[in-house]
């Protein structure tokens, strides 16, 4: 152990609990913009920053999709943070020394993880450890509320409310399988401040998660969104509360033709 600011003892990260860190971080799902962050692991903390020098042009002007993504790591941090028995303390705040440092996480109080804890860990390889709801609808009103807070609102959207937003609706029913059920999760910001954004990022990694969790298919986007004149048009439209800044789309599993013609 080793002091912190406050005078409570800080953990100090062991070899292996650092690899299973550093593992997590990585799994934030490929398709999304890749190499956007990096992860520095001291004894006591982790910091991570998020690569201003990466050519994104036009698409992510300003690093908006590169913060999601960033938020998306620290949700993965989170998780695993609390699989090795700790509370994760996360700092968002900006650093005028470290403008590049998107968030900070310490661990300074012992907890004991919950099944709930387990069954996210288990979803950060793509590991289902639930049986699929019977109702994705009904699903996914549940998992959106539990991730609304901190300016952050997230609805769900079924195909025909998604065909009905103006200019988008086409791009995300596109991303999903004509066929299958699926519903869609509007993640939105209430102001499109820098913290707001990796905590939107954190609010569509943890929906994956859920979605992982019970088998189901799911896939983050957040290109629909990319023009800020879009986003601005979009508030106040039936259905989205605030800035939209991703939106995850979830499907029942997809059957390959041998299994169609299965009965149990």
């Amino acid at each position: 152990m080793t002091a912190s600011l406050t005078g409570i003892p800080a953990h100090v990260w062991s070899t292996e609990e650092k690899r299973i860190l550093v593992a997590a971080a990585r799994q934030v799902a490929r398709r999304w913009i890749d190499d956007v962050w990096t992860l520095s692991v001291h004894d006591d903390s982790l910091d991570l920053y998020e690569r201003v020098t990466n050519l994104l042009g036009v698409r992510d002007r300003g690093g908006r999709a590169r913060l999601i993504v960033c938020g998306a790591v620290v949700a993965n941090l989170d998780c695993a943070i609390t699989i090795l028995g700790w509370s994760p303390v996360i700092d968002l705040t900006c650093d005028v020394l470290a403008l590049d440092r998107v968030a900070r996480l310490r661990s300074l109080r012992r907890i004991r993880p919950a099944a709930d804890d387990f069954a996210r860990f288990a979803a950060l390889p793509g590991r289902p450890t639930r049986p699929a709801p019977s109702s994705v609808a009904a699903w996914g009103r549940e998992i959106a509320e539990a991730n609304e807070g901190d300016g952050i609102r997230v609805r769900v959207l079924t195909p025909s409310q998604v065909r009905q937003l103006p200019k988008v609706g086409g791009q995300i029913r596109r991303k999903a399988t004509p066929e299958a059920s699926w519903v869609a999760f509007l993640v939105a910001t209430v102001t499109e401040s820098r913290e707001q954004l990796v905590r939107a990022g954190v609010a569509a990694q943890r929906l994956l998660l859920a979605a992982t969790e019970y088998g189901l298919d799911a896939t983050a986007f957040t290109e629909p969104f990319d023009a800020p004149a879009l986003r601005g048009a979009l508030v106040g439209i039936d259905g989205v509360p605030g800035f939209p800044q991703a939106v995850v789309v979830v499907e029942e599993p997809r059957r390959t033709p041998a299994q169609k013609g299965r009965t149990s």
